[in-house]
């Protein structure tokens, strides 16, 4: 009678454990998950960023670019009549 009060709670023991031990493995799983999508969306802002800061330097560039052509348009207007160009390419 003692042994197998005994044995039912060493089993019940062990039912315990071994369900203790999957809740910690699905907790443990979910962390893993958890840890993996915040990778992924670190990497996708730090992709956007950096597609954010390539925009930026194009329209740096498109800007500069602009203003040197302004620049040399109003030069070449301000040349005396016998030193332009000629053509039909002109305004």
């Amino acid at each position: 009678m003692f042994s197998t009060i005994w044995s039912k709670v060493a089993g019940a023991l062990v039912m315990i454990v071994g369900l203790l031990g999957a809740a910690l493995l699905f907790v443990g799983g979910q962390r893993d998950r958890a840890k993996e999508a915040a990778s992924r969306a670190k990497a996708e802002a730090q992709s956007k960023s950096a597609v954010l800061e390539v925009e930026r330097a194009i329209d740096d560039a498109r800007a500069q670019v602009r203003e040197k052509s302004a620049e040399k348009q109003r030069e070449a207007d301000k040349r005396t009549a016998g030193t332009r160009p000629t053509g039909n390419f002109r305004n």
